[in-house]
């Protein structure tokens, strides 16, 4: 039996409830859903990359190719982190490309930083 309920005006007016839900509404309703998290999830990423990779300092990046990294590698590397880990991987290759422009570090320390690069890549599948 539907409820009963009383509107604005006083008057009683019956609930209108629907019988039964229909799974294929409820299963596309769910997907589209699944599909506008992913595409925002998308988005933020491809924006955060897109903002790095502005504030990048362009002779790091020559210095890095120079030592045989190459730049989409890296990218492709940071993309495929989930975004925590994105996120403080961008600021370890940033560090990395200042340490390398920077003229007055000392070579080990710029071999120390390039190493570790390298070998982040190597553990991520992503270099040799």
């Amino acid at each position: 039996m539907p409820s009963i309920i009383r509107d604005k005006n006083g008057r009683f007016v019956p609930v209108v409830r629907p019988k039964l839900w229909q799974t294929a509404t409820v299963k596309r309703s769910r997907d589209r859903t699944d599909r506008i998290g992913r595409a925002r999830k998308q988005l933020r990423a491809k924006l955060a990359t897109t903002q790095w990779i502005g504030e990048l300092d362009r002779q790091g990046i020559y210095e890095l190719e120079a030592c045989g990294i190459e730049w989409p590698t890296v990218e492709a590397w940071v993309d495929a982190l989930n975004p925590q880990e994105a996120s403080a991987a961008r600021r370890f290759v940033k560090n990395v490309l200042q340490v390398l422009t920077d003229h007055e570090a000392p070579a080990r320390t710029q071999n120390e930083v390039y190493n570790e690069l390298y070998r982040r890549l190597i553990t991520a599948g992503f270099a040799d």
